[in-house]
């Protein structure tokens, strides 16, 4: 996986805070998608079909705010089957009902544990409503995938502080060009203005006494 924090200044990432949410905010219009809700036995998640086949899909909205950066997305999650899994995490911008574009996409190639934190990097400014869609593959209808704790990582008001940088970076530029031009006041040299001597000073004064009689 590409690790898209790179780019990012320190100052930035020191602002990052953890979004904690649970998958019981999952929902899906799947009709071959049986979900069950956390119970005594079970405090996750339990994902399963009445279909076996691939694209599973499931939804949750994150409730970030706008201009903010998702820099990471952990989802906890325990499966059983060995050709059962989550096979992709995407990010969804939404603003009409009847369109959304697709702004974060990340297949899962790696084979995964039957338990473990599946971690998906990405780069994504908030500028309307984002959802969260798993997509998972079932290859039996006795096979279940149970989904905990849903992490996403974020730096809040990132727009504003690139905004803010940006203004400072043309303040500063702006600041340098003017040095010269205020320098040529600054220095007599740079108008080719020469300071008379004392010698010529003194002869000046003669000359005028000598005018003045």
């Amino acid at each position: 996986m590409d690790n898209t924090l790179n780019h990012i200044p320190k100052k930035f990432l020191m602002k990052k805070q953890a979004l904690m949410l649970h998958a019981l905010g999952f929902v899906t219009g799947d009709p071959t998608i049986r979900f069950g809700y956390p119970y005594v036995y079970h405090p996750g998640l339990r994902v399963r079909v009445n279909e076996p086949g691939e694209s599973k899909w499931i939804y949750m909205m994150l409730p970030l705010h706008r201009g903010s950066l998702i820099t990471d997305i952990n989802i906890a999650y325990h499966r059983t089957g060995i050709q059962s899994h989550i096979s992709l995490v995407r990010l969804v911008e939404q603003r009409d009902p009847v369109s959304a574009t697709v702004v974060h996409n990340q297949e899962v190639r790696d084979t995964i544990p039957a338990t473990g934190v599946i971690s998906s990097n990405s780069h994504v400014i908030v500028k309307h409503s984002i959802l969260l869609k798993v997509c998972m593959d079932f290859a039996s209808t006795d096979d279940l995938i149970e989904l905990g704790s849903v992490e996403v990582c974020y730096i809040p008001e990132y727009t504003s502080f690139v905004e803010e940088q940006k203004r400072k970076e043309v303040k500063k530029g702006a600041y340098r060009k003017e040095e010269p031009v205020a320098g040529l006041f600054k220095s007599s040299h740079s108008l080719n203005l020469q300071r008379p001597s004392f010698v010529e000073l003194f002869l000046q004064k003669r000359k005028k006494r000598k005018v003045s009689f």
